[in-house]
């Protein structure tokens, strides 16, 4: 039906594809990002070993992946363990990973274990915060240190502090809870 007899053929065409596709592994495609789109709410456990995520929606549980970008409009509602982890919306979980990156609009409501923590100026975090130099070696989801009870006889001298009582600077007659140390009694 159409033919192109005698008709010179163009050469000025460019080649077809391979009529074959060849598809590309997974691994090479590391550059593009699974997204939780704004308006999408998930609810259980998101498993993206060695992927990246990106979270403009809600996501209510827990989530591991390689690199987790948590969007201005995100919400993780659980805890996050992750090679890096960049937050410019909201988490209410605990937080692991070797590089946490807090940005201006980020609010973290839970305790961070790092490896490397940068925090920008506006960023809210209630929580705390743990160095570790292998942070994703420990078992369980950013699980921190247990608080130990000090009595007044263990705790360190006041001197340490400047004759204070407290780390802070200020004196010590009430229970405080410094880096997870639950110190009681009073100075002396």
């Amino acid at each position: 039906m159409f033919t192109n007899k005698g008709r010179p053929s163009d050469s000025n065409l460019p080649a077809l594809p391979d009529p074959s596709p060849q598809r590309r592994p997974t691994q090479g495609r590391a550059g593009i990002a699974s997204i939780i789109a704004n308006g999408v709410k998930i609810t259980g456990t998101i498993e993206a070993e060695g992927a990246e995520l990106q979270v403009d929606g809600e996501i209510e549980g827990n989530v591991r992946g390689g690199s987790l970008t948590v969007g201005d409009t995100g919400m993780v509602k659980g805890d996050v363990v992750s090679e890096s982890v960049t937050v410019h919306g909201r988490v209410e979980g605990s937080v692991r990973a070797r590089k946490v990156i807090l940005a201006r609009n980020a609010h973290v409501l839970g305790d961070i274990v790092h490896q490397s923590l940068s925090v920008e100026m506006g960023a809210v975090f209630e929580g705390q915060c743990r160095y570790l130099q292998d942070p994703l070696s420990q078992a369980g989801p950013g699980t921190p240190a247990s608080p130990q009870i000090v009595s007044p006889q263990e705790r360190p001298a006041a001197s340490a502090f400047g004759n204070q009582g407290s780390v802070f600077g200020e004196p010590s007659n009430d229970d405080r809870m410094v880096s997870g140390v639950i110190v009681t009694g009073t100075s002396s």
